[in-house]
């Protein structure tokens, strides 16, 4: 009697565990969400510039994003950072048109929201003549940012 019980209770789980089996090979993981931050080879105080962000997953251009954001910060003073909205201008392109009024060590920081996912990359520019203290001064902001002490915004972009 042991024995069948014993019988019974192996084939329920191996009969569960054939059941969990298929459906994690029913589940697909999506391909990741990429963004490629382009910006302008050299840009100077007081004009204005596009800024943009290529979002693609896989080989496909993401023109149905959920929220693109490009946030934007003065490394060189460690000012607080901006938030400006991103237009969609067509095959996965994100622009905002930006004035940057310093020469100085900036940081841009896109937010992006699509198809359930959600990617931050972030890139460092140089706007006008920029001296070696504004670049020490950015390392060090830079620096304090990964670190989690930031000024004016939160560690890792997080909001």
């Amino acid at each position: 009697m042991k024995q069948i019980k014993l019988i019974g209770f192996i084939g329920a789980l191996l009969f569960l565990g054939a059941c969990n089996t298929e459906n994690a090979t029913d589940t697909e993981v999506p391909e990741i969400i990429e963004a490629d931050i382009q910006l302008p080879g050299e840009m100077d105080p007081g004009e204005e510039y596009q800024l943009q962000v290529a979002v693609s997953q896989g080989d496909e251009a993401v023109t149905d994003a959920n929220e693109v954001v490009f946030e934007l910060w003065n490394d060189s003073e460690g000012s607080d950072s901006i938030q400006v909205e991103a237009d969609h201008v067509g095959e996965g392109i994100y622009e905002i048109s930006q004035t940057f009024e310093d020469s100085a060590v900036y940081s841009v920081q896109t937010h992006v929201t699509a198809r359930s996912l959600h990617i931050m990359p972030k890139r460092q520019f140089q706007v006008g003549e920029v001296t070696e203290e504004q670049v020490k001064k950015a390392e060090d902001n830079a620096g304090n940012q990964q670190s989690g002490h930031m000024d004016g915004h939160e560690a890792g972009g997080h909001h």
